[in-house]
């Protein structure tokens, strides 16, 4: 259930709908939420789990990040580990 700012209630249980609901405002935020129009868009379902898989993908780059690995490694590896996933 979202309420908004001009008092509408909305109930879904579509990742998609709730997305575009939020305001957000840090810029990861803003990323899942652009992740999830793009796969709404392209395929109409799946927001959802696009969103998650990105969650934590991001999560598992924070703690690289935290564990002194240069962003720059960690990007090139995911892309890296990307193209592998789709040529198998």
């Amino acid at each position: 259930m979202i309420s908004t700012a001009n008092g509408e209630v909305i109930i879904t249980n579509d990742g998609a709908t709730i997305l575009n609901k939020m305001e957000v405002l840090q810029p990861a935020a803003k990323m899942l939420v652009e992740l999830s129009k793009s796969q709404d868009s392209a395929a109409g379902d799946g927001t959802t789990n696009v969103v998650v898989i990105a969650g934590a993908l991001l999560k598992e780059c924070q703690s690289l990040l935290s564990n002194g690995i240069h962003p720059t490694v960690i990007s090139d590896s995911l892309h890296k580990a990307c193209v592998k996933a789709i040529i198998s």
